[in-house]
């Protein structure tokens, strides 16, 4: 594997500081691309976020939505 799946959680100043798997957000930089995932409880108050309100850089990050899970996901490709 080239990446490291640690979820990284970045304090003022820059510190990367690792989360526990409880993170309403996790992000996976893998060679060519980077994967956001949301969890709907985004605000962990048991109301589910609308996939249509998430957005993530330019208008070409659509979200995608699996229905067996209440995840959205979003994969944005890196360029050099």
């Amino acid at each position: 594997e080239l990446y490291n799946s640690q979820t990284l959680w970045f304090l003022p100043g820059g510190t990367p500081t690792p989360l526990g798997s409880s993170s309403p957000v996790k992000v996976e930089c893998l060679e060519a691309e980077l994967v956001v995932t949301v969890s709907r409880d985004l605000f962990g108050t048991g109301k589910l976020v609308q996939p249509g309100d998430l957005t993530l850089g330019s208008e070409g990050c659509q979200p995608r939505v699996s229905v067996d899970t209440d995840v959205v996901r979003f994969n944005a490709q890196l360029h050099e």
